[in-house]
């Protein structure tokens, strides 16, 4: 106990003097990838479809589209827009395969300009793109519950009936709705509200939403499977869905509406359910899934500010050229992290160009990378491993802006290692390059 209360009194001191000698080198510009294709697939979320305005954005050009942003920031001159409105993940494996044929019966018919023979007209062109490209992003999802929600919620209602006032004017609702430009979800909500059935909305809408995006769940492999086999070697992008709870009265750009709350939630239950395939795989095929969170809409469609927020998340989820490491993919969960404590130099790689994450760091490379990153933290030492006890250390001192709280709260902490056999495990270097990433950013 008495060397335990001494070594949490050096720990005190040293947190309470180390303050003001924490540093931060700045990061490096982001270099890209050349990448001289680059092509768009998806619905009218990406195409650069306005809720506002009645501009063609089926495979077409759109200045303020974030595939458009992206070209333009990396330099690509051959720019290709694939992305239709109104396409569901059935209407894509029907661009992509020959042998799949779909017995839905709403096949291509959300798409507002062209149809089903003008588009299967379109095929060799599409898939001649895939072939042909660099870069693609893919962001589909969206009308497989969304622009069909009527159809889906009519045929689901059948099997799970509400209350019976709700539900006569949920089915009015739905049969009147104009599919492209109401937020649908915040008017179910406010019918729910209305006819005090949001308990009973709620307890249906799980059920619904893995009804409605069972065709995703199925088809969301099988695409990547038919991209990778057009275009083994390019790199995909699997852009999130959003929730579009957040919103920008027409002609006011910069004044985002306050959301009901319970809208909110409910979207985010599908938003969350529909990314989920795109999250769950991106590791076991290799491609890059980009959160989008916070991006701002019209009603249903992004703001050119919401399609600027989506171009700079594919930018920063993009690898950089400068990381050559072999062994750690861009799929990988710990990239971003090793990624940027390689490039800044804070650890290093074997001759080989291999990082070699599952090994245990030692003291010697736990030293280097803490002086490296400019701190004056020293590297206490248990044995010739580092500990999960000088991890969290170093991570605590490499975090700004702590108050006495936190500082006791972590001594706390420290003495709750001290009385367990963890606090003498050996980490690696990934999980080294995890958290001092975390605590530096």
């Amino acid at each position: 106990m008495k060397t335990l209360k001494r070594t949490i009194a050096v720990l005190l001191a040293l947190i309470l003097v180390s303050g003001s000698l924490v540093c931060f080198a700045a990061d490096g510009e982001k270099q890209y990838h050349e990448y001289k294709t680059s092509v768009l697939l998806g619905d009218s979320l990406c195409s650069g479809f306005t809720d506002y305005g009645d501009e063609m954005s089926e495979f077409a050009y759109i200045e303020d589209s974030y595939g458009a942003y992206l070209a333009k920031d990396l330099g690509i001159e051959d720019y290709r827009a694939m992305a239709c409105p109104g396409f569901r993940t059935i209407e894509m494996r029907t661009m992509l395969e020959d042998d799949y044929v779909s017995n839905d019966p709403y096949l291509f018919e959300a798409v507002p300009h062209h149809s089903a023979e003008q588009i299967l007209e379109k095929i060799p062109e599409y898939r001649k793109a895939i072939e042909d490209a660099d870069l693609i992003t893919i962001q589909i999802g969206g009308n497989d519950w969304g622009a069909y929600l009527g159809w889906v919620m009519e045929d689901f209602l059948e099997e799970n009936p509400l209350p019976e006032e709700f539900e006569t004017a949920l089915r009015e609702y739905l049969t009147e709705a104009n599919v492209v430009e109401d937020n649908m979800v915040k008017v179910m909500v406010e019918l729910a509200q209305t006819f005090n059935a949001v308990d009973e909305f709620l307890a249906i809408m799980p059920k619904a939403i893995e009804y409605a995006f069972s065709t995703l769940n199925e088809n969301w492999p099988i695409i990547v499977e038919d991209i990778y086999a057009l275009n083994p070697d390019v790199t995909l992008v699997a852009v999130g869905m959003f929730n579009t709870t957040l919103s920008t009265p027409e002609g006011e750009p910069d004044n985002v509406a306050e959301p009901d709350p319970l809208a909110v939630m409910v979207e985010q239950m599908i938003i969350d359910y529909g990314n989920k395939p795109m999250i769950e795989n991106q590791e076991k095929y290799g491609y890059i899934y980009v959160d989008t969170t916070g991006t701002i809409v019209e009603t249903s469609h992004p703001t050119p500010a919401g399609h600027r927020h989506i171009a700079d998340r594919i930018l920063e989820a993009l690898p950089d050229a400068r990381f050559d490491l072999t062994d750690v993919k861009v799929s990988d969960s710990e990239y971003k992290a090793v990624e940027y404590m390689y490039i800044n130099g804070y650890m290093t790689a074997s001759a080989n160009k291999t990082f070699n994450g599952d090994a245990k760091i030692t003291k010697d490379e736990y030293s280097a990378t803490l002086k490296a990153l400019g701190s004056a933290i020293p590297a206490i030492g248990i044995n010739n491993r580092v500990s999960v006890f000088e991890l969290k250390l170093a991570t605590f001192l490499l975090t700004q802006d702590k108050s006495m709280t936190d500082v006791l709260e972590f001594i706390y902490e420290i003495g709750q290692l001290f009385s367990t056999r963890t606090a003498f495990d050996t980490v690696t270097k990934t999980q080294v390059a995890v958290e001092l990433y975390n605590a530096v950013k």
